[in-house]
């Protein structure tokens, strides 16, 4: 016969946190359960689970003299108060004191009403019985009379304004008091729909084994999702310097169903979403494809204007009143360690958290960098004529930095919203600060003709030639600008593209090191990993130039070239 086991039912949101391990996408919960076993097999159940709980998730760890056999998670019924959260709950209570405070005031209120009547009406039967006096017995219009008389009206007109004053004022009590019920009312509803109440609930049930009473102390860790962070920078570069000075933030959000409080929290990059099963690949069939000719698109080209934001950096600061000596500036906490895993980074925060679900924007720092930038202009005429000041730097630290959202700073002036790409440890990055006025470029419309040769095979070629015309229009220094543009790739043997000016350095992927990535940019002209023509000026104070950029295009007469800008 087997023995009927010990049952510890336990609520899941009294249970400490003791780490969230939040991911990109999911967080991992670690709660701490301490218990008092008793000899035999014991299930400790763990009400209350969110709903938000990744299904098989689920793992145990115990300290203490018992045994783990099994750990299973299922739905169960509840009343929708029994999967209250405290707030709920505390909202609850005081939604009923709100409500039985707004009783005693109806109460007050009827109790005035009800003396405010019956004054009324004694008032109107002394006043009926002196018009109209019954017919049996007249009433006697004395001195003393007159005086009883006197002594009344002076005691209705006293008390009916008291009890008529004393209802205005608990009528205003009541409308206050309604509005403070209605508040608490919807907090509570507004709650209620994010936790999207059911009468199901999910429960753990966790059986241990042991010979003798004993304190067991388990480690309940599952995943959760609705939850996630992801990365922000404030990137403040100074000119004079320069210096680049990068604050790293973890912005999590908290959707699962229930609090996190006083817990110690762990930003990783790792992406469980990817999952780890390594694709197959398939056979690679080559057929020919059947020839379409479709009519050349219409291209429009829209002039961009850009706004400087330089004048904002140089605009001077307002004036504060000082009402003392300056104060020492504040100290900003940062992830205490930073652990590097084999495919993944983790940040661990320096003090604990509190969290509660509904959260969209709980910001932590990771880190602050302080890098060293090379200044530099670029443009992309083909796209904006406009030019561009960038902060060109290698990432020193160890810190990897994620794709995210950056507000940039010059000089402390906020000037642009910006995107920072994925940049490893070594590796060089740039980010922009916005377009440099006093830094002219002119795309000029390009001069594109026709060709025609070959004896046997007939071939045509598409000569493009395009002037872009530069000006630095500063009087005191010279300054670096690179040039970025398209020059055609084949993507077929009878397609031949030759560059004729300027003179480029080929792309090489095989001698492309780490050291040329990383490098400055330097004078000249040059093609980068994506074939984009690269070229980098000096341009003299109170200077201008005329970059010619041309190119030629062979290929058979009977066939029509088409260009598609793929990133």
């Amino acid at each position: 016969m087997t023995a009927t086991p010990t049952i510890h039912e336990l609520e899941t949101r009294d249970q400490h946190i003791s780490q969230v391990k939040v991911f990109t996408d999911r967080a991992e919960i670690r709660r701490f359960v301490k218990v008092a076993l008793k000899s035999g097999v014991n299930e400790v159940v763990l009400k209350n689970l969110t709903n938000n709980l990744t299904h098989g998730s689920m793992r145990v760890e115990g300290r203490g003299k018992a045994t783990i056999h099994d750990v299973v998670v299922k739905n169960v019924s509840s009343l929708p108060q029994e999967s209250d959260s405290p707030k709920m709950a505390a909202l609850r209570a005081t939604l009923q004191e709100e409500k039985a405070r707004l009783q005693t005031i109806d109460d007050r209120g009827t109790v005035v009403q009800k003396s405010i009547e019956n004054l009324d009406k004694v008032f109107g039967a002394v006043g009926g019985g002196l018009v109209n006096p019954p017919k049996e017995g007249g009433v006697s219009l004395n001195e003393g009379t007159l005086t009883s008389l006197k002594n009344f009206f002076d005691f209705y007109g006293n008390n009916s304004e008291s009890y008529r004053e004393k209802l205005r004022v608990i009528e205003k009590e009541h409308r206050e008091q309604q509005e403070k019920v209605r508040k608490v009312e919807q907090e509570l509803n507004l709650i209620q729909v994010k936790f999207h109440n059911n009468v199901v609930t999910q429960a753990a049930t966790i059986t241990l084994e042991c010979t003798e009473e004993t304190e067991a102390e388990l480690d309940v860790i599952y995943q959760v999702q609705n939850a996630g962070w992801s990365p922000s920078y404030d990137v403040r570069v100074d000119t004079e310097k320069p210096s680049m000075n990068i604050t790293y933030f973890g912005k999590i959000r908290q959707h699962t169903g229930e609090d996190w409080t006083g817990a110690q929290l762990v930003l990783s990059t790792a992406q469980p979403c990817l999952g780890g099963k390594i694709p197959e690949l398939g056979t690679l069939e080559a057929t020919f494809r059947v020839r379409h000719y479709p009519s050349p698109p219409q291209v429009m080209h829209m002039q961009t204007r850009s706004a400087s934001l330089f004048g904002a950096a140089s605009a001077p600061q307002p004036q504060c009143m000082t009402l003392g000596p300056p104060m020492e500036k504040m100290n900003v906490a940062v992830a205490s360690e930073v652990t590097q895993n084999t495919l993944s980074t983790e940040f661990k925060i320096l003090r604990e958290a509190t969290i509660p679900h509904g959260t969209n924007d709980h910001k932590v720092t990771v880190g602050i960098v302080t890098l060293s930038p090379k200044l530099v202009h670029e443009a992309v005429p083909s796209k904006n004529a406009a030019a561009f000041l960038t902060a060109s730097a290698i990432n020193t630290s160890e810190l990897a930095f994620l794709a995210g959202d950056s507000s940039v700073y010059l000089n402390n002036a906020f000037v642009a919203k910006s995107h920072l790409k994925n940049v490893s440890p070594g590796e060089r990055f740039t980010c922009s600060l916005g377009v440099d006025t006093a830094i002219r470029v002119e795309y000029k419309p390009a001069k594109k003709y026709h060709e025609e040769g070959g004896y046997i095979t007939k071939h045509s070629a598409n000569v493009t030639e395009q002037t872009i015309a530069i000006k630095n229009t500063r009087s005191e220094q010279p300054v670096l600008l690179t040039i970025k543009h398209h020059v055609p790739r084949s993507t077929d043997e009878k397609i031949r593209v030759k560059l004729v000016a300027p003179a480029a350095v080929p792309y090489d992927a095989e001698k492309a090191t780490n050291e040329s990535e990383n490098a400055e940019p330097s004078e000249g002209a040059k093609f980068n990993s994506s074939n984009n023509l690269e070229w980098t000026v000096k341009l003299a104070p109170n200077s201008s130039q005329d970059l010619i950029v041309k190119y030629v295009v062979e290929h058979p007469k009977d066939e029509t070239v088409q260009y598609h800008e793929r990133f």
